[in-house]
């Protein structure tokens, strides 16, 4: 800002300042300027896929490398849960120390994709009844891993859309 004279530099800094969102963290803004389409996207099968496998069966999941991939926490609901949504179409994501989870509107090809997902990444997983997991379980997989995992699909229905959700589950981890 050479050449300008003081008065005119304090003016346009005070100008600017008027235009900050005092009070609004950078999470809010950035979420209240998100489509609301986009907290559920309809995510294709292969970045469903592949999110759930950088996140949830390779990770890290913690807040850092959520946030460093563009992810923004929503505000926690259940305790030690938190779930992330990005603005895109990639889908939302829920961590905890024992679950990880990856969302999305249901898709054509999403439940093939998975299973080949399953069957390649864990040649020794084993299919169970999912009904004693929940009922909207749809698939599950016992993974002998250390700890133990269980793999499974859900299908959802909100405000009249499937949703398709792809969830890691490790009981005796955390």
């Amino acid at each position: 800002m050479r050449g300008l004279p003081a008065t005119l530099c304090v003016a346009m800094l005070l100008t600017l300042s008027a235009c900050t969102a005092q009070g609004v963290s950078s999470d809010t803004a950035e979420l209240r300027n998100m489509w609301r389409s986009n907290l559920v996207p309809k995510s294709t099968p292969y970045q469903m896929v592949r999110t759930f496998d950088r996140v949830c069966t390779n990770g890290p999941r913690d807040d850092a490398t959520l946030r460093s991939a563009g992810y923004v926490p929503l505000t926690e609901r259940a305790p030690g849960a938190r779930a992330y949504v990005i603005d895109n179409r990639y889908p939302a994501v829920a961590v905890s120390d024992r679950m990880c989870l990856v969302l999305a509107e249901s898709r054509t090809g999403q439940t093939a994709n998975f299973n080949d997902y399953v069957a390649k990444t864990f040649p020794r997983a084993r299919a169970i009844d999912p009904k004693p997991l929940g009922r909207d379980i749809e698939q599950a997989w016992q993974v002998p891993t250390t700890p133990p995992a269980i793999i499974a699909t859900e299908r959802t229905v909100s405000v009249g859309w499937y949703r398709y959700a792809l969830i890691l589950f490790q009981p005796e981890a955390g």
